[in-house]
């Protein structure tokens, strides 16, 4: 496949060290496919966190900061960093280290390796797994885990997870709807819904260090009704753009 270059959309809501320590682990592992990053921040964030996101622009090449202009809403905030990304591949992540800066790497040689249209971060593969993650939730994501894998008849293990890469063709020609965090399920069901050919490799999640979580557990329930109506859609008629 062509060289890869790859835009890391990272959303900031408030988040300081751990923007930092994002951008310099994914640095510390490039092996000469790293475009960009584009911190994608909430207009709503903290004067620390803004001043520390204009310091990395300041002091990397590859930094850049885009305030996000729909608020709120982590989906606004991915499907802006989309449209902005300039690189071949997106990589989405948030700036608060539960996506693990590591796997990065691991995504991009499955991506050499296999010619795919995007890899998924999968939690629940061996070498994968949760920390600090609630044990009532944990069984909740095994279960719908399980479910709407037979439902949409694949592979992958881990829908509801965010943190995977796309590539730019095909985040581009999709007509995403999702404004807050089941934009994470939506990223991964429209491409299978799609035809698109997806990958996975293990990743582990680790609760935040700092911040406080904005997806509230009553927000599952637009997860589940975002998958059934991807499921039940007509396919490229109803969600995909024309392609370039």
């Amino acid at each position: 496949m062509p060289p890869i270059e790859l835009s890391v959309i990272v959303t900031v809501f408030s988040e300081t060290f751990s923007v930092t320590e994002t951008v310099e682990r994914v640095r510390n592992l490039d092996r000469g496919y790293l475009k960009e990053f584009i911190l994608v921040v909430s207009p709503s964030s903290s004067a620390e966190s803004m001043a520390i996101c204009e310091r990395l622009t300041r002091q990397d090449p590859l930094v850049r900061m885009h305030v996000q202009e729909r608020n709120p809403g982590v989906g606004w905030a991915l499907r802006e960093g989309m449209s902005l990304a300039e690189g071949t591949h997106c990589a989405l992540m948030s700036g608060d280290l539960e996506t693990e800066p590591e796997a990065v790497d691991r995504m991009i040689r499955k991506l050499q390796e296999t010619g795919c249209d995007g890899v998924i971060g999968n939690r629940w593969l061996r070498g994968g797994g949760f920390r600090n993650y609630n044990p009532v939730k944990l069984v909740l994501n095994w279960m719908f885990q399980n479910l709407f894998r037979i439902l949409y008849r694949t592979k992958l293990g881990d829908l509801t997870y965010g943190f995977k890469i796309l590539s730019r063709e095909m985040a581009r020609s999709i007509n995403w709807t999702g404004t807050l965090h089941e934009v994470f399920i939506e990223t991964t069901v429209r491409p299978l819904k799609l035809g698109y050919r997806l990958e996975q490799v293990p990743t582990t999640w680790i609760g935040r260090r700092e911040g406080e979580s904005k997806n509230k557990f009553a927000r599952n329930f637009r997860y589940v009704a975002l998958a059934l109506r991807v499921l039940a859609s007509s396919g490229r008629s109803d969600t995909c753009k024309t392609r370039p």
